[in-house]
């Protein structure tokens, strides 16, 4: 039964990919000893659709569709043309090290990768309650 709901599933994802769809968007987070590891499987969308920002302690990553017929020279007439595809937001440790994120796109997977500040790990502080 397990296997019939798996071939099942992936028929609806190929058949879905044939007729012009998109596969659901995955992701993974690791968190490893030395950094932060955020994989986005996304196979149907394109390296070029993909915008990483980091706000604060922040990493914002989102897919936009672009629909090119509309595309104008106007920058906020086309804006109205993009269809949002995927948009994740994610909290980052003081821990990581801004300066050295670094983001792979390979075989429709993007990996970003946080490495951590040499020889510093995040600390964790209990904070007592106090009782009046």
């Amino acid at each position: 039964m397990k296997n019939i709901l798996k071939d099942f599933v992936h028929q609806i994802d190929t058949m879905n990919t044939i007729g012009g769809g998109t596969t659901a968007t995955l992701v993974n987070v690791q968190k490893k000893s030395d950094k932060l590891v955020i994989e986005v499987n996304a196979p149907s969308v394109h390296s070029e659709s993909f915008n990483i920002y980091l706000r604060g302690n922040q990493l914002i990553v989102y897919t936009v569709l672009n629909d090119t017929s509309m595309v104008t020279d106007d920058m906020e007439q086309s804006a109205r043309h993009m269809t949002p595809m995927f948009n994740r937001v994610f909290d980052i440790p003081a821990t990581v090290d801004r300066e050295q994120i670094d983001a792979i796109y390979e075989n429709g997977r993007l990996r970003v990768i946080l490495p951590y500040h040499e020889g510093q790990i995040e600390d964790v502080k209990r904070i007592d309650i106090r009782e009046y």
